[in-house]
């Protein structure tokens, strides 16, 4: 579904939120077959979808089938832009002619149902790479005062509803009037990294994560899911491309001290 025809929808529909795959086809199995017993009006999914030591290909043919809404996230753009991370390394050659196409199709953001909803990856103000929640000065995820995330949702335009990922810490946070949902990381709870300064984020177990989004008279419903899947195997896939550290972070869902 092309996101510009999203808007021609009534109100009241329900939607899944996914976000942060990763490449880790497993853990997506696992989300969809959730997914599917809710039947959904819509999915969302907010980017970083096959940059990871686990399943690339597949799981980028898993996402390109879901006819979901799609935007970018920051490992598309570095795919595309020759990135040269460990978890794009080890994607780009994995990838068909068509998944590139695909990839090089996909917008960074998303305003859906007449602009009451906003999708993006990292934050509306400060793009892909942008945390919208979390504040990481002290190398540990905690949530952010509420003027600096205000000031991050400029470009969400009128939206009541705004969702993002990037960080892989499932949150609900309300900002004014503006609800803002993370679901969280379907195929990788934790990673460090060394921008804005070393920190990890650490989702606390190794879960598949995605969110169930809900109108209702008195305000959007949301349920954060957690599933469980063969985090082993996920965690066998990513010794074997070289990743011990985030193989440990999918059995654990917390990286090595």
């Amino acid at each position: 579904m092309d996101c510009r025809d999203v808007v021609k929808y009534a109100g009241g529909m329900k939607i899944a939120v996914i976000a942060d795959v990763h490449g880790n086809s497993l853990a997506l199995d696992a989300v969809l077959h959730d997914v599917a017993h809710e039947n959904p009006d819509l999915i969302v999914n907010l980017g970083d979808m096959v940059s990871g030591p686990f399943d690339p290909a597949r799981s980028a043919d898993i996402q390109m089938s879901l006819s979901a809404v799609t935007v970018a996230g920051n490992h598309e753009r570095q795919l595309l832009t020759g990135g040269t991370g460990a978890s794009d390394a080890h994607a780009r050659p994995r990838l068909s002619e068509d998944h590139w196409k695909w990839l090089g199709s996909l917008s960074g953001t998303a305003s859906l149902l007449d602009g009451r909803v906003f999708a993006c990856h990292g934050s509306p103000a400060g793009g892909d790479m942008d945390y919208l929640l979390e504040n990481v000065s002290t190398g540990q995820a905690r949530l952010d005062c509420p003027d600096a995330i205000r000031h991050r949702l400029i470009g969400a335009g009128n939206a009541q509803l705004v969702l993002c990922g990037h960080t892989h810490i499932p949150r609900v946070v309300m900002s004014d009037d503006v609800l803002i949902v993370n679901p969280g990381s379907v195929g990788m709870p934790a990673y460090d990294d060394d921008r804005p300064v070393a920190h990890v984020m650490e989702a606390g177990c190794p879960h598949a994560r995605y969110a169930l989004v809900t109108p209702s008279p008195s305000g959007w419903s949301v349920d954060l899911r957690a599933i469980p899947y063969d985090f082993e195997a996920a965690a066998r896939q990513a010794e074997q491309a070289g990743r011990p550290e985030i193989a440990f972070g999918v059995r654990r869902g917390r990286m090595p001290r």
